[in-house]
């Protein structure tokens, strides 16, 4: 198998509060929802995925890995500040693994697949000076994003909850047009939920 030196960060620190329960725990099927998308990343081409938890979480949607290689835990003890405080911590772990470019995932949008991943990278290799890599659906860009190292700065002065969308929305980068909505959905409320309950015929 070839790598490319991509490393997945796996944002799994949020407090989950428009849901009122971690909805990392939530069962769909027989699985977690935080374990679908993170199963994804490890099946793909990423060296490593590095997932960043919050400090003190328990995390019954991990322990199936616990016996598979290509991931680690991250505790984000400043997860409290924001997305973006996680975030810069797997960016900066990332780095001192010498990654050359890093896919940002979203551990609440079950439907990212393997395919899309590997193919953020499969772009990556073959576009030279380009900053990062998106998705876009109906002309707005959408996670997972691949940033290439020389991202990585900026990555590490952003503040808030605001994530790496301003990043995005001010640099130029290539978009990869994929239209079908259901790639995109993630989970924030106990109607979404319901949504992705009914596709994945439980409800």
């Amino acid at each position: 198998m070839v790598y490319h030196g991509i490393v997945g960060i796996y944002l799994a620190a949020g407090k989950s509060s428009r849901m009122g329960t971690d909805k990392l725990h939530l069962p769909v099927g027989e699985d977690y929802l935080g374990s679908i998308a993170f199963r994804a990343a490890l099946d793909s081409r990423l060296d490593i995925t590095i997932a960043v938890t919050r400090q003190g979480d328990l995390l019954p949607w991990l322990a199936p890995f616990s016996k598979r290689n290509g991931w680690r835990q991250l505790e984000c003890r400043e997860a409290e500040e924001g997305q973006s405080a996680s975030l810069k911590a797997g960016v900066r772990l990332a780095e001192a693994l010498g990654a050359q470019g890093v896919v940002v995932l979203l551990a609440d949008q079950p439907f990212v697949t393997m395919e899309m991943i590997n193919q953020l990278i499969k772009e990556s290799v073959h576009s030279q000076n380009i900053p990062y890599f998106s998705f876009t659906q109906k002309g707005i860009s959408k996670p997972p994003v691949l940033f290439t190292r020389s991202m990585f700065p900026a990555l590490l002065e952003l503040e808030g909850d605001q994530g790496a969308r301003s990043l995005i929305r001010k640099g130029v980068g290539k978009k990869i047009v994929l239209e079908e909505d259901i790639y995109f959905l993630d989970v924030d409320t106990e109607e979404d939920y319901r949504t992705i309950s009914k596709i994945l015929g439980m409800g």
